[in-house]
């Protein structure tokens, strides 16, 4: 048996391991809840510093410094896809040279059809053949935000849905009554456009008056497939001139300007004027008159040389001019000065008169065939001409050249070439060039 003091003993030990459990227990619990108390000050504390810190960091922009108003929508923000040559955000097809600069297609067009066409950012040449777009760039404006130009309208719209939404979606655009073939003459917003036609007395008209809008309709109808004709009918002419037998056939690029006062034209005063130009081997000049009293403006066709000479000849409008119609002439150039000069013929009409008749200058692309019989040109024909301009010696019209049985190593039945002594000098004349019988 246990005596007594063993057993108090284990009872102290008992009592002692308890209490300290139990300390152990709360002073756990204690620190616990003190450190759950800590953190989120800490927390706190530690985001004040973070804030403090970016505050410190990336200060607020001072008013009036510019910053407040870039938006994703304003030009500034996008000038990398502004056009390098007008500065504007490009509103249908997007260009760019070989480094990727961009340019809209309306200035682009313009560059290229210069001598030495070069981008403007960084002078790279462009190829008016083979263009390069910028897809990307065409599908990163289409995303933009874009207002409607309507007023009353706020629908949210894109680059790339606003033409779809000011043509037949927005409720606060101009429309006119369906009857508006039979004459009503109605026209205010879309939102408004089918209560008016809900009473519109155009509707309950009578059969008769129908059919004179009919009529009226058909007549409008009838003048302008006649206008449409007639300018297929001078494009056909062009085409036939082209394809009709000719001695040679030349076009040039012309460019007119403003001439001085003193210059007519069938005994009217001349518009614009363009410098002599050479075709044919002759010269000419090519000037335009403006008849207010009829409203036309027309172009002649003189030569500066006194020759007789019968030529058709076509004009036709240049590189980004388009209210000149083709037309085609015959003429037959003389010595006599009333001869030198083809008769006026109409290239506009109406509004499209009136403003060539306000520009300072046109460009127009004229073609002239030489109508003299006798056998092509050889430049015509693709062959190399020797010698000097013009057609050689020939001195009027119908005139041949004369040459010794007509064997010039060129159109003779046989294939064999005339021999010559290279070495022998008497052959050549150097100041005319080789002999007629070799050109």
């Amino acid at each position: 048996m246990r005596s007594l003091s063993g057993l108090e003993s284990d009872v102290a030990r008992s009592s002692w391991t308890s209490m300290d459990s139990s300390s152990v227990e709360a002073n756990s619990a204690t620190a616990a809840s003190s450190n759950g108390e800590r953190r989120p000050a800490k927390r706190a504390r530690r985001s004040s510093q973070v804030a403090g810190s970016s505050s410190a960091a990336a200060p607020e922009p001072a008013a009036g410094s510019g910053t407040d108003h870039l938006t994703p929508s304003s030009d500034k923000a996008l000038e990398h896809l502004s056009c390098a040559v007008c500065l504007s955000i490009p509103e249908d097809t997007v260009m760019q040279c070989q480094l990727g600069h961009i340019i809209c297609a309306e200035c682009h067009l313009r560059v290229c059809i210069e001598d030495k066409p070069i981008c403007p950012t960084c002078r790279m040449p462009l190829d008016p053949l083979n263009p390069i777009r910028n897809v990307l760039a065409e599908q990163t404006i289409a995303l933009l935000p874009a207002e409607c130009t309507n007023a009353g309208c706020t629908a949210k719209c894109t680059r790339g849905t606003l033409h779809t939404h000011l043509s037949s979606e927005c409720a606060y655009r101009t429309a006119v009554c369906k009857y508006h073939p039979l004459g009503c003459k109605w026209s205010g917003l879309q939102r408004a456009c089918g209560r008016h036609e809900d009473r519109c007395k155009k509707a309950d008209m009578p059969g008769w008056k129908l059919l004179k809008k009919v009529e009226q309709v058909q007549e409008a109808q009838a003048a302008e497939a006649k206008r449409e004709r007639e300018a297929a009918k001078a494009d056909a002419l062009v085409v036939a001139m082209l394809s009709t037998r000719c001695r040679n056939l030349e076009v040039s690029h012309v460019t007119l300007h403003k001439c001085s006062a003193h210059e007519h034209v069938a005994s009217r005063p001349a518009h614009l004027a363009s410098a002599a130009f050479q075709a044919l081997g002759w010269r000419f000049k090519l000037y335009t008159v403006h008849d207010s009293a009829s409203g036309t403006y027309q172009v002649a066709l003189q030569m500066r040389d006194s020759r007789e000479l019968p030529v058709d000849f076509f004009v036709v409008c240049g590189p980004g001019i388009r209210d000149v119609r083709p037309t085609s002439v015959s003429h037959i150039f003389g010595r006599a000065r009333d001869a030198r000069t083809s008769t006026p013929v109409t290239i506009a009409e109406g509004d499209a008169a009136a403003a060539l008749a306000n520009s300072d200058s046109l460009v127009l692309r004229i073609g002239i065939a030489d109508r003299r019989p006798g056998r092509l040109s050889r430049d015509f024909q693709g062959q190399t001409s020797y010698g000097g301009g013009g057609y050689g010696d020939d001195d009027g019209y119908g005139e041949e050249r004369d040459d010794d049985d007509d064997d010039d190593g060129w159109n003779s039945d046989s294939n064999d070439v005339d021999d010559f002594d290279d070495d022998d000098e008497s052959l050549y004349d150097h100041d005319e060039g080789p002999p007629r019988r070799y050109r």
